[in-house]
């Protein structure tokens, strides 16, 4: 069973080591998760963008998600990415989960054919929520990635409705995030700031975390930076703040994002650096330039 506590703080869009065949790495993927844990992380967002979950298999998927599950047993919460192309492929994928033990499970608007209005968006909710009443949906707005956004009334709906405590907001927007985090606040929403250039601004406006996938490399720079957010140090935040848009400027500045950040871990022993194909893997520039970053004491 997993941890029972909320969602807040620093949630790890853990990255996945795969083999050569996209496999899922068992070992290497405990590593990444008892890294985590252990630098003293609030959370785990399993099988999101960054953990390639819509890449994989679905047996690979499954693997991965009963693997973190049991790494993690109940130290921390852990969030479960269910993101897929329609409605019952997505719920098939929850009720996986639900059958796994997991608490909280994450879902985007479909993508391939893009859902562009909020009935389309409320009809999915709507039906996830319905098909797992007893587990935490957190809603996850990722346009880059589905190519859609929810829209602040779409969230604040969803709120009123009483299908979410939590929801993600990785739109890059400050004027959808900060209104979000804002009004939703009246209804009981708390936000977890998904873009890494906004944790500054969301979280001094009242986010109660952030998702920062450069937290996978250095995540002790991302807790300082949550808990000066907390104690409202702006100096504090500013300074942490700084260093991991430095880092993570670094690690995903390449041809593929997520293959910068899958090498600087594999340098660190843990998995080999290779994306899901059809992925780029790191060129060897963007590698040179990975290794110059200078860990933190």
């Amino acid at each position: 069973m997993n941890a029972r506590g909320d969602l807040h703080g620093i949630v790890v869009p853990v990255i996945t080591p795969v083999d050569e065949e996209d496999r899922i790495d068992g070992a290497a993927f405990r590593r990444v998760i008892r890294y985590l844990i252990e630098a003293g992380v609030h959370g785990l967002f399993v099988g999101g963008s960054a953990g390639e979950g819509p890449l994989l298999t679905w047996p690979e998927w499954a693997r991965m998600m009963e693997v973190a599950l049991d790494e993690v047993s109940g130290v921390i919460p852990i969030l479960g990415g269910v993101m897929e192309t329609s409605t019952r492929r997505t719920i098939e994928k929850l009720k996986l989960l639900q059958g796994m033990g997991y608490r909280y499970y994450a879902v985007s608007p479909t993508y391939y054919i893009v859902t562009r209005s909020s009935q389309e968006h409320l009809r999915l909710f709507g039906a996830c929520k319905e098909a797992c009443p007893e587990m935490e949906m957190v809603v996850y707005n990722i346009p880059s990635c589905v190519g859609s956004s929810i829209a602040l009334d779409t969230f604040l709906e969803m709120g009123r409705r009483g299908w979410m405590r939590y929801c993600k907001e990785s739109s890059g927007d400050p004027n959808l995030l900060l209104p979000l985090i804002a009004q939703g606040r009246e209804l009981g929403l708390r936000v977890l700031v998904g873009e890494e250039r906004l944790m500054y601004d969301g979280l001094l406006a009242g986010g109660v975390g952030a998702v920062p996938v450069g937290a996978n490399y250095e995540p002790e720079t991302y807790i300082h930076l949550y808990e000066a957010g907390v104690r409202g140090d702006r100096d504090e935040l500013a300074r942490h703040f700084e260093r991991a848009r430095y880092v993570c400027g670094i690690l995903t500045g390449g041809t593929s994002w997520l293959a910068g950040i899958k090498y600087a871990l594999s340098q660190r022993g843990m998995g080999n650096g290779r994306p899901v194909s059809p992925l780029q893997p790191t060129e060897e520039e963007r590698r040179l330039l990975i290794d110059t970053i200078v860990p933190l004491d």
